[in-house]
Order: structure tokens, then sequence, then C-alpha cells
């Protein structure tokens, strides 16, 4: 997006623009401002090195305990750890709650008394997780309503995004045709069953991702005319990628199994690796500089440094991808 506000603004200003080529081309409109859409030869495409967060992530993988070199080694069902969405903002409820569901919880965007005019939302832990369901993004349960996270899943972000399109609603004044993902490519999970099993890696990302857009763009299609959108290509590559959470867990499971085996009653623990609590994100621009690069606390999505002691605090470490820095661009 930030690029995207980055040519737009070069654009109608008549600057020229970083990349080699402009992304975007001058469309004619009923409206009184200048709009755009994307290039007919620009096509956008993601890389991810693990199944994203959420529906995706519910697939057959081999079991720790199973010698992975054996043809049938044993198999279970990763588990997401993402919350399954039982009621929304409206109290109405989204998912049939039964004996799948374990345990409920609720997330707020307020505290304290100011907790009944909030949005409050009730999520579940499931026992048997259910196919095709909206899910938050996976938070500790011991910590107050107020902080758990309200962020969808990252499969349910890619449906969205492959329906109404990635610019939103304040980019849609000036790109006004939604702009969405040609293909979604996912490295490989170590530990999951080869091949397109039922319940393998590359199902749980059609099932979750590719299908359910086409689903949602079938409903408009019938209300909405001139909604020309295609979801997604979506493919997992061969190649591992060492540093993905897929692959440290399935580090740390033959750690086990080996400690396991060569001390059968040894109640040692093999230490996990830690995931980097930062990010990092950088985009091109005319001038190229090396503060161009942003790094932020994963956490938070705040900028690296200093603490925030008041909101005033937090406003100036925003990062420049949040809604905040977004809307002063208006």
């Amino acid at each position: 997006m930030a690029v995207l506000w980055d040519e737009v603004e070069n654009l109608l200003q008549n600057r020229p623009t970083p990349t080699p080529r402009p992304l975007l081309e001058a469309i004619s409109t009923s409206e009184s401002r200048q709009q755009f859409q994307l290039r007919n030869d620009t096509s956008l495409h993601m890389y991810i090195s693990d199944n994203p967060c959420g529906d995706a992530t519910i697939y057959r993988i081999k079991k720790s305990s199973s010698n992975i070199s054996t043809d049938q080694p044993e198999t279970s069902i990763n588990f997401t750890g993402a919350k399954i969405i039982l009621s929304g903002s409206n109290g109405q409820s989204v998912v049939k709650q039964d004996e799948s569901i374990s345990s409920t919880l609720t997330c707020s965007s307020a505290i304290g008394s100011k907790q009944s005019s909030s949005t409050v939302i009730t999520v579940g832990r499931e026992d048997v997780q259910q196919l095709g369901a909206l899910r938050l993004k996976s938070s500790r349960s011991n910590i107050p309503s107020h902080l758990r996270s309200m962020s969808m899943s990252c499969s349910d972000k890619l449906v969205r995004w492959g329906v109404l399109g990635l610019g939103g609603a304040l980019l849609s004044m000036y790109i006004p045709n939604p702009i969405v993902l040609s293909s979604i490519c996912v490295s490989k999970d170590p530990r999951a069953v080869d091949g397109n099993a039922d319940l393998g890696q590359l199902d749980a990302l059609r099932r979750a991702v590719k299908e359910r857009i086409e689903s949602a763009l079938m409903s408009i299609a019938e209300k909405e005319k001139g909604w020309d959108v295609k979801p997604p290509e979506v493919a997992v590559v061969t190649d591992v990628f060492e540093n993905s959470k897929s692959s440290s867990e399935f580090r740390h499971d033959a750690k086990m199994n080996a400690l396991a085996d060569n001390t059968p009653n040894s109640k040692g623990r093999v230490k996990k690796e830690s995931v980097c609590g930062m990010s990092i994100n950088w985009h091109q621009t005319i001038v190229q500089e090396a503060s161009n690069a942003e790094v932020t606390i994963g956490a938070t999505g705040l900028k690296r440094g200093k603490k925030p002691k008041c909101p005033t605090d937090v406003i100036n470490t925003a990062s420049r991808l949040s809604r905040y820095h977004f809307a002063l661009r208006c």
C-alpha cells in the first residue's frame, strides 16, 4: 500500500516514479479527481515462509514421534492456535458452539467501565478444529480481555484482500478497481505429508484461501455487475525455508526424539528456538537511503526505540505502515 500511495502522489504531482516504469496508469471516470488502475501488464505475487495462520494451517503432518523415513508415517492434524470466532460484536452467533469447543474467551477494545460500549467478540478454543471458520490471531488466554488480539487470522485477511483488494477504503478514492494478488506461494513444511493428499498442505491452502475467495466472488457476482476479480493461484514450493516457524518446530521435534532415543528415562528438555520479535519493512523510493528501512516490534507494530509512556509517544512511534500514517496522506 505504501508503494501504491507513493505512486499515486507522484502521478498526481507529475513527479518521476522510483520504479523503472509506473505500476499504475490513469483511467477515465466520472469522478472529479484523477483515478488510476494497475497496468494490464503488471501482476502482484506473494511469497510466505509458512502457510498463513488460521484455516490454512489445518493440514496433516507427520507425528513427532514417528520415523519420518518410513513409507507410512503416523500423522496428526496440525493445530492452528488461532481462536475460532463464535459471535461478532453485535452478539450474533457466527459458529454454533458444540462439544468441539473446549472453552470460550472474549476480546474487547476498551478497558473497565468503558467495555459496555466497546467492540466485544467471543472466541473459542477448539478440541476438534472446524474447517472454513473465521478466526482471530492466536494470543495468550491468561491476559485481560482488552489486551487480546482482535486481528483477523492471516488466512481470513488473504480472503478479504482477494475479494475487496489490497488497497483499502482510503486508497480506493484514487484506485477504484480492486488490486488483488495473482498468486500466493508458500514454502514446504518439512513435517507435512507429501503430495496432494486430503488435508495436505497444498489442499489446505486451496481450501482456506482460493476456494473461499471463489465462493465469495460468486456471491458478489450475483448482486454486483462488473466486479471483475479473479482468485489467486496457490502453490507450495519443494524447497524448505530453514528459518520458517515450521522448520524450527521440525528441528525441535527431531532433537526431542533423539534425546528420548539416547536416554529413554531422561526428563531433559530441548530449548526451543526463539522467534525474532522484530520485523523490517522497506520499499523503493526516488532517493535511496539507509533510513528507508524501518524496524518495528512485531507484538505492537511500533517502531523500535524508546518505549512509549503516553498516547502522544504511541503516535510518534507509529509505523509508517499504520492506519494512522495512511490517514495522514489523504
